[in-house]
């Protein structure tokens, strides 16, 4: 068994995390051993070090003040270190080299900078007492697989971070990171904040259509908040004949709820990208959440391609969540839905319609002084501002600015009213004047944008991998689709939207590529591409894209091959002997699952006819997918019939393996096999 890929269930995940404290930072040349004038605690930060303003989320970027001198800390991926940057020059000043990834970073109020270490599982309390010396580790804890963002209560006792690949949010003690309690989360949970109570953390998940709010009481508990958009004509339709007024006032009838809505009905949309959410001062108890709605097409059609790339097949959007109610406000989840809007757009004269739309958001933060929400793009490399007192933002945007290439951070400077935004892709540094009462005046001047490089790393990245991420994420390029999307679009993170797509074969459900795609020929559903050139210039023509060529071409496929796997998760002791367990059942000729899904790569690489063909394929053999990572994955088969593994075991036997003999003890220990590959 290969114990180095073999983890647990979320809820075990917890009881593994230990706070470490003391050393300095991993690989920072240079670092002080000891740091002047810290708290008497082990874990402790220094007076000099304080931030600027009070964000409510983590960011890549976050700004401070360092004796007196204020700067930027900016959590370099590529480089593997965080950069302190003076903000007046916007030129380096420090590095602190970490060995890892670093994915996101706050700096609270005792004068440390909290630090999520992406790649290795841990959370870092770091602090310096000079802006030109590296950070020094105070103290250090375990998370669950892939840490991404925190957030400190309102008292800041307590940080909350996600982990992507881990499916949780983990609380610590905030002053020695002590473990307090972790919640099992559905899949890719990524931005989080904490409610103005501080009873609640609200957390945006990548895929799902959906935040959740988790208690933070210790109980775990957490609640699904649906972020699906609603088909604003059909609502209106399905109410009129009611008699039932939309938004009615207190005194008369109440809005239809989202059962209601269900036993209407009404047409709804899926939604992916939810990686930010943000809260703002000026409108408490209100939660934002940038996503992208998803018309995936109806599954038992087989248009030209991809879902129906003549209609709008994704669009941009920003949920607005009462952190109390714990639901989305029913404004800002509404889908204009009349026919040819997308049409509209493309023959629109007016700037303001015909503008590439924010098809990837990756960051947000809001400006107090203008009341606006700001979100950056990736693949058209923007930052948006919305009103962020709109009970539908997206219908309220009031200015753009062009920044550098994959804008994964921003942080707002309320002592300048300006804004500062890291771009992972390029590598640089943006700032721009918020500005005032001209935000959304279409007749003043273009904003002053200034863009500053950072030095070249100490370690380039290979040419072709830094253009094929460019590519991956290219939003609007018609080479790559007709009607706006991505490869990021369907492959957040390079994994899956988790969603099925109506396609000229029949439903497909999107496949994860992090760390899968090198070894396992042939590629798609019916295995009938054996060079990842051909798949591609078959997807692109399907999305009605004109297709790459040439070295762009050969830069996207080093990048969908090079592009990092999930972190391996942490194997508990106690889990050793059920997981052994069930790669024994997984092994056996009574189940036979090795028999397709054996060696490395758990696939044969051939197709298989096993009676799953649906009333819409065009063919009934399908290819046999890799099972790495399989548990962070779903819903499972080509057409995503099954939601999870043990539905799938349950419901499956005799055509894909035989399951249904096995003792309620020996599948519970086969699930917890597969979903640890």
């Amino acid at each position: 068994m290969d114990k180095a890929r073999i983890g647990v269930g979320m809820a075990a995940v917890g009881a593994a995390l230990v706070g470490a404290c003391g050393g300095s930072p991993r690989g920072a040349p240079g670092t002080p051993a000891t740091v002047a004038h810290l708290s008497s605690t082990a874990c402790g930060g220094a007076r000099e070090l304080v931030p600027m303003g009070a964000p409510q989320a983590s960011a890549t970027i976050a700004l401070a003040r360092v004796a007196g001198r204020p700067i930027a800390f900016v959590a370099d991926e590529d480089a593997k270190a965080i950069l302190t940057v003076d903000l007046e020059t916007r030129q380096p000043i420090a590095e602190t080299a970490l060995g890892g990834r670093p994915s996101q970073l706050l700096v609270t109020r005792d004068g440390r900078v909290l630090v999520t270490m992406r790649d290795a599982s841990r959370l870092l309390a770091m602090t310096t007492t000079s802006p030109t010396s590296p950070l020094a580790t105070r103290c250090e804890a375990k998370t669950p697989a892939e840490p991404i963002a925190l957030a400190l209560s309102p008292d800041q006792t307590s940080v909350v971070v996600t982990s992507g690949w881990g499916a949780a949010l983990s609380a610590f003690d905030a002053e020695a990171l002590a473990p307090r309690w972790t919640a099992p989360l559905a899949r890719e949970p990524r931005g989080v904040v904490v409610s103005d109570d501080g009873r609640t953390a609200i957390v945006s998940h990548a895929v799902g259509s959906h935040a959740s709010a988790v208690a933070m009481d210790g109980s775990r508990s957490f609640v699904e908040i649906r972020l699906r958009g609603y088909d604003a004509f059909a609502l209106e339709q399905a109410v009129a004949a009611k008699a039932q007024p939309v938004g009615a006032s207190d005194k008369g009838s109440a809005p239809p709820s989202v059962a209601e809505m269900d036993l209407m009905k009404v047409k709804t949309r899926q939604s992916c990208q939810g990686f930010a959410v943000t809260k703002a001062k000026m409108v408490p108890g209100r939660v934002f959440a940038p996503e992208v709605f998803v018309d995936p097409g109806d599954p038992e059609q087989r248009p030209d391609g991809y879902g129906d790339v003549q209609t709008d097949t994704e669009a941009p959007n920003v949920a607005v969540i009462d952190e109390t109610a714990k639901t989305a406000l029913l404004a800002s989840v509404a889908v204009p839905s009349r026919p040819g809007a997308r049409q509209r757009r493309l023959a629109s004269a007016d700037p303001r319609v015909t503008r590439p739309e924010c098809l990837l958001p990756r960051a947000a933060a809001v400006d107090e002084t203008t009341g606006s929400l700001l979100v950056t793009c990736f693949g058209i490399d923007a930052v948006v501002a919305y009103d962020a007192r709109s009970p539908a933002p997206l219908k309220a945007e009031r200015q753009r600015w062009t920044v550098g290439s994959g804008p994964t951070g921003l942080a707002v400077d309320d002592e300048k009213h300006r804004a500062f935004v890291w771009s992972q892709f390029d590598r640089t540094l943006t700032t721009f004047a918020i500005g005032g009462l001209e935000l959304g005046d279409e007749r003043a001047a273009p904003p002053r944008v200034e863009r500053t490089a950072m030095p070249a790393l100490r370690e380039k990245l290979p040419a072709e991998y830094a253009l094929g991420r460019v590519l991956f994420h290219a939003a609007g390029d018609l080479r790559l689709s007709g009607d706006g999307r991505a490869c990021a679009s369907c492959h957040p993170d390079g994994r899956d939207d988790g969603i099925t797509w109506a396609t000229p074969e029949g439903p497909r459900r999107s496949i994860m590529l992090a760390g899968r795609v090198q070894r396992t020929p042939p590629y798609s559903w019916n295995g009938n591409e054996h060079t990842l050139p051909n798949h591609l210039a078959n997807t692109f023509d399907r999305l009605s894209g004109s297709g790459l060529h040439g070295f762009e071409l050969d830069a996207l496929v080093s990048f969908v091959t090079q592009m990092p796997a999930p972190p391996a998760r942490t194997i508990e002791p106690a889990s050793e002997a059920k997981l052994e367990r069930g790669r024994q059942i997984f092994a056996s000729t009574e189940t036979g699952c090795a028999k397709c899904h054996g060696g490395a790569d758990q696939t044969d690489g051939q197709n298989h006819e096993i009676a799953s063909k649906h009333k819409a394929d065009r063919g009934a053999a399908f290819n046999t997918p890799s099972l790495r990572f399989v548990g962070g994955t779903g819903p499972y088969f080509h057409d995503g019939r099954y939601a999870s593994l043990r539905d799938l075991l349950d419901k499956t036997d005799g055509t894909m393996g035989r399951t249904k003999h096995l003792t309620a003890s020996d599948r519970e220990a086969l699930e917890a096999y597969l979903g640890a590959l």
